[in-house]
């Protein structure tokens, strides 16, 4: 199974974001969330002196966030450290929220989240 990478901006029709490091950058963030590696995925964001909640509204994978690509990908210990990493707010704009919601709910990514939202209401 390849990966195909979709780099968006707020915009339509704008350019890719993300231009400054590359496309291959991109790649290789969803190559370690397919993999679940977490602890790569880290090195790699220190290595080019990027925080997860900068990137994390504008790179996809496999047309899906890279939290739905860990899902969907069975790599849940990754996709549990992204959402307990990015801003709420981007977890709603990217669709997070609602495709959680429609997870079981035993399910660890969808739990993660659900804490998240919970801290903020409360």
């Amino acid at each position: 199974m390849s990966t195909a990478l979709l780099l968006t901006s707020g915009a339509v029709g704008a350019q890719p974001a993300l231009a400054t490091f590359g496309d291959d950058v991109a790649l290789l963030f969803c190559s370690q969330v397919r993999h679940n590696n977490s602890q790569d995925f880290r090195n790699k964001l220190r290595e080019y002196r990027l925080r997860i909640r900068d990137i994390y509204p504008r790179i996809r994978c496999n047309g899906e966030s890279m939290i739905q690509f860990a899902h969907h990908s069975g790599s849940a210990e990754i996709g549990r450290f992204i959402a307990n990493s990015v801003l709420i707010r981007d977890l709603y704009d990217v669709g997070d929220v609602s495709w959680a919601r429609q997870l079981p709910q035993q399910n660890s990514i969808r739990q993660v989240i659900e804490e998240r939202l919970q801290q903020v209401s409360q």
